[in-house]
């Protein structure tokens, strides 16, 4: 049987580890199968099947004001996935996200490399900014100078497999959409009735502000309320908007919360973010034939129709047309209706047999 790693930074929540655990788990029954995690101090918050094993590099202490301590700490995880991988004697290694990608292309073992490459680079890797306690500069030069030593790159959507190809023409890319397992279920319910609902982590990128400048310049023609699902680093700032607007009786920050009975009581789900890589919460909201209005952020048109689509920052439309589906509840149905029919398209099993497929291709 052949062997399968993946390499990501850890198993705690978000997108990333979702997609890890399940196509992991997935995979178990066709390889044998290990997850090695750079961190080895957060919780493991997802199944894993009991046939996976799982290996942790040792999170080391550094000094994060001391010069060069980004390129100390990634060198040091280099050589640490390096040795395990050694120990393993993986056939094949995918790798999660473009700093664990350029980590995973820093060893020097003879596994076939396979990348995953999740977020918009224009966006993500923004100048004087620092992930990782590496500066943006750093991941526009690995993606110029090593992408190309990769046996595959595989893309979340097509518009990051295209920013990649301008950066780097010489790579071997696809594009493998995230699917969802099946159309959610939601049994629980939310005191809630007859509201617009947005989910996310209360940050820039998410466009929350502008929700709330939106809803503001129609609150007086719609009986609707406003809630938020989602918490981070802008919720003070959004609460004091909230109190300026005098809103607080109808917008309401809800904080982490589970959103499924949210989803299936909403009238109206708005997604004004500025930048996705790709979104299964909008999936997921198709799946239960409701109603988006988003920002076409770059990549929103290959999930989304225009009906659906706003221009970023465009808040005097992104309020009219979350008036005209309110108001306009036959076209709000069709919009459901017709939104429901695209997610048919983005299946797990559709995700998971394509990974499936480029493994056997390369493994042969």
């Amino acid at each position: 049987m052949k062997k399968i790693a993946f390499f990501t930074q850890n198993l705690s929540t978000g997108g990333v580890q979702k997609s890890v655990s399940s196509l992991a788990n997935y995979l178990a029954s066709y390889y044998d199968v290990s997850i090695i995690l750079a961190e080895d101090n957060k919780a493991l918050n997802y199944f894993i099947d009991k046939k996976i094993k799982i290996h942790k590099i040792k999170t080391k202490k550094v000094d994060i004001k001391k010069d060069g301590v980004g390129r100390e700490l990634f060198d040091y995880r280099a050589s640490e996935l390096d040795k395990i991988l050694h120990d393993l004697d993986a056939d094949l290694t995918i790798s999660y996200e473009d700093y664990n990608n350029f980590i995973l292309l820093q060893t020097k073992n003879g596994c076939k490399k396979v990348l995953s490459c999740r977020v918009s680079l224009s966006e993500s890797y923004k100048k004087d900014s620092f992930i990782h306690l590496l500066e943006s500069s750093f991941y526009f030069e690995m993606i110029k100078e090593s992408y190309q030593k990769a046996d595959l790159i595989i893309a979340v959507a097509k518009h990051i497999e295209n920013e990649l190809l301008q950066l780097n023409s010489a790579i071997n890319s696809r594009t493998i959409y995230n699917g969802i397992k099946e159309m959610i279920s939601v049994e629980d319910e939310t005191e809630h009735n007859n509201f617009i609902l947005n989910v996310g982590r209360l940050h820039p990128q998410k466009g929350q502000k502008d929700l709330i400048y939106a809803f503001n310049d129609i609150k007086d023609e719609i009986n609707e309320k406003l809630i938020i699902l989602g918490d981070g680093g802008l919720r003070q700032e959004l609460e004091s908007l909230i109190l300026e607007l005098n809103l607080q009786n109808r917008v309401l920050l809800k904080g982490f919360a589970n959103p499924y009975p949210y989803i299936k009581k909403c009238s109206l789900f708005v997604f004004p973010s500025y930048y996705e890589g790709f979104s299964n919460s909008i999936l997921e909201l198709m799946s239960v034939k409701k109603a988006i209005v988003s920002y076409n952020y770059k990549g929103a048109d290959e999930i989304l129709p225009k009906g659906s689509l706003v221009e970023l920052s465009d808040t005097e439309n992104l309020s009219k047309k979350i008036l005209h589906y309110l108001k306009n509840k036959s076209n709000k149905q069709n919009l459901g209706n017709k939104l429901y029919e695209i997610c048919k398209k983005f299946t797990l099993q559709k995700s998971f047999d394509s990974f499936h497929s480029e493994f056997e291709q390369l493994l042969s």
